[in-house]
């Protein structure tokens, strides 16, 4: 076999149209108009893949959740002694405060299920978990409030971050316990 063969076997093999692009693209001639794309062959849903955003259940759920945080920031002990009168703020008094804040902000993340609408069973039963931590750990702080007694003129009154917590967790639990879609027990 001379060169010459073996060079017009070579051509003779290769293809003038250029390769195959990936992901089954079809490549054009030299000379080719490209083709529009089919409407008629295109399958267009006109359907919503997820259902729609409960924006009451996450606007009272997201208030609940502001309530609880902003909460920990406010009074909740009063202090009074004859005229002079001091506020103790929840981040003064420790671990309940600590209980508060992480559990506010993990409602804060679940908060968001009810705006995308992808809530389900599971979602429901952390809101009302994470609602009622917040009403224990307030009725507990105001029972210590309440049962002090006065001891040479000094009293203790609940500040206004106590019920402004008790509200934040009944704002959690409430969005949950009315959704009756996912209280069917299948």
């Amino acid at each position: 076999m001379s060169e010459e063969e073996s060079l017009e076997d070579v051509e003779e093999s290769s293809s003038s149209l250029p390769h195959t692009p990936p992901f089954g693209i079809r490549a054009l001639r030299p000379g080719e108009e490209p083709n529009p794309l089919d409407m008629q062959d295109v399958d267009v849903s006109t359907s919503r893949e997820r259902p729609a955003g409960n924006w009451l259940a996450a606007l009272v759920s997201s208030a609940g959740v502001v309530l609880s945080i902003i909460g920990t920031f406010l009074p909740w002990v009063s202090v009074s002694e004859d005229e002079y009168q001091s506020n103790l703020i929840g981040w003064d008094q420790g671990g309940s405060a600590w209980v508060v804040l992480v559990f506010g902000f993990l409602a804060a993340g679940i908060t968001s299920r009810f705006l995308n609408g992808s809530r389900n069973f599971l979602t429901n039963v952390l809101m009302i978990l994470f609602g009622t931590v917040l009403l224990v750990v307030g009725a507990i702080e105001m029972s210590e409030v309440s049962s002090y007694e006065s001891i040479s003129g000094i009293e203790k009154s609940v500040g206004i971050g106590l019920p402004v917590i008790l509200a934040g967790g009944i704002f959690m639990i409430l969005p949950s316990v009315f959704d009756r879609r996912t209280w069917k027990f299948r």
